[in-house]
């Protein structure tokens, strides 16, 4: 599916204020997207009020002159079908939404009216200081964020990315709500002006519509002056060739390589730095991970990501590392720099280049999960940097060969630009970061280290890429078959099914091939589990090297444990992908890991398990509502416990038991001929006819209706959280419709109840929530300030005031039954994702698959006294089963008398009827 926004095509004007727009026509899109970029991020924070761009962001929501009331602006943007949001970073703040495509004309000047008249009233500063601070808390525990604010810390105090950017009720207490008024007016009226905004819009509306309604609502913004972006450098001399050592929470070694660049990034007809990270970042056979891994020193490799703006550049190259790379950093950092040698003296190899640029020619042309949104924010943005002719070329480019550039680039990453973060919990620290509370420690990089990497001398076993042999020349589309634009069974055995459906939607020369296996062995205990998880990681880890060049040419594929079993999934360009997906199946078949790589993984899982008991807990606690309601579904608490006594015997008997009784079925789905998926069934087939198996059970919990169960989750984190979850007594239809109805016509007031008025938390909402197309809702609250018994409180008396005044919702049911009917008869955006609905369609025995149609007209028969009747039998208690998972943080326990508690998750497990 191509893009349908064409920027090369954009139309550019400026306003007589200042105000820079680019305006795309996209005449058959079904929703307008409207960003506009504020150069107002916190950089430009006063240095006694930081945190104060971020506050700011947060009032213009809070109320205006034409939407008074907080969030009313939400609630109007909801009503005309869309969604609104921001964002603060570094130097610009973000305001972006969609809506109905007809819908511009209503909604842009009641977007436009709380950019220019917000109305910062004292009430709602308070109030949103209380919400920062809980977004803070929120964060406070998360290893990406104190990271962060060590690089801050360690960087030139004189530039203002040292700044704190969020603020809590620290940085805000020292003034009052009337001195932060005065400081955001102040603020506002300096940055929110003409000359400091950049628009972007995307909507059907002819262009000369879209100028006149431009005109109308941002035309009166006075013109101010555009604010100075000229910074200190952001590293000095001391601040460079330096290693930080941080401690972080979670069981972590890694080690981040930081080059100090100019802003390369914004060359975008060369891209030096996307064609230098795809080299360092190669995964194939003779890549530097490839090396790193057969040393057992890395785990995982990541090139380019890093801080950036428009006058500066952090090239990162990200290493996972084992026990033995720690100790051997050094070695580590030496192999790295032996690699950018062994590009720089192939630099003048075009080849590579064009290599990298014909794939990611063919990655814009075949795009797929296009995000149009995310685009126009980027624009808006990029009106700062680039001129309208270099913008209407940015996407378009795909990069043009310049041996003088690429050497450039690669001439700043030298040991004189050097940071280097080595991440574990056994490096020493004697410094304890503000705000975030982590330990770090700065040293010098070791003179002889800066000596050998300044002349690295060349290793062996490294190589640069070879040619692609998964890059085709052509990708064409084969004739439409009668019949098969929906799955058709081709073979039905007792232990394999294979479904095949052509697409005649997307025009793409594109699939997906799934193929699941229910295994009993793999499912029957906590140890079978552990060792189906060792023995995944052990052969992803296998394939990693060897098909690294297939991912990069557009096949991707993923083995993934499920409930049941495990799935191979293979999607991309489908010349080679069966091929591809023949490959995998054999070597999942056949794959033996030996007792060095079972021990490796085994390791791996125990990282990985308990790094999971240090999520927040609102992830904690839907995490563990999936164990309870799911049969098959197991908590990382409790595999942690049999993980340490799995053995490798117990690996081998797993896996082998595992594919002498399976059971198989595979879907196919794209631009294949019935012919050449006969073939693919048949080769699939042949590895399989020897199994004797049935489909396993999804089962879920059926949770006791007139009563509630309740579950505590102790997580590592000081704020309490409380999830209750409303399980439907059915899958049926009519339950599920139900079901999304209540929730979204709660969603909102549950929001604004709890979150703004009651300033109860930071993460607060509603869901939806199924488990194995089992029906429920979900409300939940994360909170600094209050633990699960206020929480539970405050959410039970606003659910029974809601469910007992239902007849207030009445005014709003058909605009809620709009949007949701909106959402059901969407059609699939992507190959891919109808791929994905017809293959969970084929797990649900949908044969039909149009079960959202169904639903659709389900939702249309619903009156509103069916969600009366509903909503009594909730308030009644009489209609859904009642589950409250909790965590009390740093606050009182949760009072236990009288109630129904799980204390055993396998004893639940056992007493507990099944739907």
């Amino acid at each position: 599916m191509k893009n349908t926004i064409k920027f090369e095509n954009a139309h550019h004007i400026t306003l007589p204020n200042g105000l820079r727009v680019m305006a795309c026509h996209t005449p058959d899109a079904e929703e307008a997207h409207v960003s506009i970029a504020v150069r107002s991020g916190h950089f430009y924070d006063p240095h006694d009020c930081q945190g104060l761009a971020h506050l700011l962001e947060h009032m213009l929501f809070m109320g205006s002159r034409h939407f008074p009331k907080p969030n009313a602006i939400n609630d109007f943007i909801e009503q005309h079908g869309g969604t609104l949001n921001a964002w603060t970073g570094t130097e610009y703040a973000n305001y972006h939404y969609s809506c109905h495509a007809g819908s511009l004309a209503q909604t842009l000047p009641g977007f436009a009216d709380i950019l220019r008249q917000p109305l910062f009233e004292e009430l709602s500063i308070s109030n949103e200081v209380k919400n920062i601070h809980a977004e803070f808390e929120f964060k406070k525990k998360d290893d990406l964020r104190r990271l962060y604010q060590i690089h801050k810390e360690t960087c030139n105090p004189q530039h203002p990315f040292s700044k704190f950017s969020v603020g809590n009720s620290d940085t805000f207490s020292k003034h009052t709500a009337g001195e932060l008024k005065q400081r955001l007016k102040a603020m506002h009226n300096e940055r929110y002006c003409g000359n400091n905004l950049c628009l972007c819009i995307a909507s059907p509306m002819p262009i000369d519509q879209i100028n006149a309604l431009i005109h109308q609502c941002f035309g009166s913004f006075t013109a101010g002056e555009l604010a100075d972006d000229q910074w200190p450098p952001l590293y000095r001399e001391s601040e460079l060739g330096i290693q930080i050592n941080i401690q972080p929470l979670q069981s972590a070694k890694r080690m981040i390589v930081t080059f100090a660049l100019p802003p390369l990034q914004n060359d975008y007809e060369c891209k030096p730095l996307n064609y230098i990270s795809h080299l360092i970042g190669d995964e194939g056979e003779g890549s530097l991970l490839a090396f790193l891994k057969e040393r057992d020193w890395a785990l995982n490799l990541i090139a380019g990501a890093g801080i950036e703006g428009d006058g500066f550049k952090d090239f990162n190259v990200s290493f996972q590392l084992t026990n033995e790379g720690l100790i051997n950093k050094y070695k580590v950092l030496q192999a790295l720099f032996s690699y950018i040698e062994l590009i720089k003296q192939a630099s003048t190899e075009g080849w590579r280049y064009q290599e990298k640029a014909q794939l990611d020619a063919l990655a814009l042309e075949y795009e797929e999960n296009i995000k149009p949104l995310n685009l126009i924010t980027e624009y808006a943005q990029h009106q700062f940097v680039f001129s309208p002719k270099e913008l209407n070329k940015l996407r378009a480019t795909i990069g043009s060969f310049d041996h003088s550039v690429i050497l450039n680039a690669l001439s700043h990453l030298k040991p004189a630009n050097l940071r280097l973060k080595v991440i574990s919990k056994d490096v020493p620290a004697d410094k304890t970061c503000a705000f975030y509370e982590a330990k770090y420690s700065v040293e010098d990089i070791p003179l002889e280290v800066i000596a050998s990497l300044n002349s690295p001398s060349l290793i062996d076993e490294l190589e640069l890429p070879p040619p692609n042999p998964y890059l085709g020349n052509e990708y064409q589309l084969v004739l439409p078959e009668s019949g098969f634009h929906i799955p058709n069974k081709l073979i039905d055995k007792q232990s394999y099914q294979f479904w095949f459906a052509q697409d005649q939607q997307f025009h793409s020369p594109k699939g997906d091939i799934y193929i699941s296996f229910d295994a009993t062995s793999f499912s029957e205990s906590l140890t079978a589990v552990a060792a189906k998880r060792i023995w995944l990681g052990a052969l992803n880890d296998h394939l990693q090297a060897k098909y690294y060049r297939a991912e990069i040419a557009g096949l991707h594929y993923r083995i993934y444990g499920h409930q049941a079993g495990f799935t191979l999934h293979t999607r991309g360009f489908t010349n080679q992908q069966p091929l591809l997906a023949s490959q995998l199946m054999d070597a999942v078949i056949n794959f033996i890991p030996d007792e060095r790589a079972f021990s490796h993984h085994k390791y791996l899982q125990e990282q990985a398990l308990h790094n999971s008991l240090l999520n927040k807990p609102t992830n904690r606690l839907f995490s563990r509502l999936s164990v309870l309601i799911q049969r098959n579904t197991q908590a990382p608490i409790e595999l942690l416990d049999v993980m340490s006594d799995t053995s490798y015997d117990d690996m081998l008997v797993a896996r082998e038991s595992a594919f002498k009784h399976f059971f198989a079925e595979a879907f196919m789905h794209g631009n294949w001929t019935s012919n050449e998926a006969e073939q693919f069934a048949t080769s699939t087939y042949h590895l399989c006819k020897h199994s004797q198996g049935s489909p396993l059970s999804r089962a879920v919990s059926k949770l006791p209706v007139g009563e509630t169960l309740y579950h505590q989750v102790s997580c590592k984190h000081d704020d309490g959280a409380v999830v209750l979850y409303l399980q439907a007594p059915s899958a049926s239809l009519s339950d599920t419709a139900l079901c999304m109805v209540l929730e979204q016509m709660l969603a909102a007031p549950f929001f604004n109840s709890l979150r703004t008025e009651q300033q109860l938390g930071y993460i607060v909402g509603t869901g939806y929530v199924p488990h194995n197309q089992h029906p429920g809702i979900a409300f939940y609250i994360q909170s600094p300030e209050k633990g699960p018994k206020p929480l539970l409180d405050a959410m039970t008396t606003f659910l029974y005031q809601q469910l007992h005044e239902i007849e207030f919702y009445r005014f709003y049911w058909p605009t809620i039954q709009q949007n949701l009917l909106k959402q059901l008869e969407e059609r699939d955006l992507t190959l891919s994702m109808k791929s994905q609905r017809l293959w969970v369609s084929l797990g649900t025995q949908d044969l039909e698959f149009n079960r959202n149609l169904k639903l659709a007209e389900c939702v249309k028969k619903l009156t509103f006294e069916h969600i009366q009747d509903f909503a009594d039998q909730l308030a009644n208690r009489e209609r859904c089963g009642e589950i409250i998972l909790y965590s009390d943080g740093k606050f009182d326990p949760m009072p236990t008398w009288e109630k129904r508690t799980i204390n055993s998750i396998a004893e639940f497990k056992q007493k507990i009827p099944y739907h």
